[in-house]
């Protein structure tokens, strides 16, 4: 059962390149431009941590207007999850 909240789900490799994505039809552009921009951000943050001395990035969360993206890197593939703003 997939939770009601849950917008989107994509598996990317580590070059951005998507890989599975629940987004269908028209929606896989989107996929492809999601997938770019999160791994160019984690790539970032692989260097901030990096420069901090604070080792491997085990998970990023954004919060944003709209509700929230879960970002998983793991060797050589990237989780990432799109969800809404939980209804209350």
């Amino acid at each position: 059962m997939q939770d009601p909240d849950t917008r989107a789900v994509i598996i990317c490799d580590s070059e951005g390149l998507p890989i599975q994505s629940s987004f269908r039809g028209e929606q896989i552009e989107r996929t492809e431009e999601i997938s770019a921009y999160i791994t160019s951000l984690i790539s970032r943050a692989k260097q901030t941590a990096d420069a901090l001395g604070e080792g491997r990035v085990n998970f990023v969360r954004l919060e944003t207007e709209k509700g929230e993206v879960l970002i998983a890197p793991q060797e050589g593939l990237i989780l990432i999850v799109l969800r809404n703003v939980a209804s209350q």
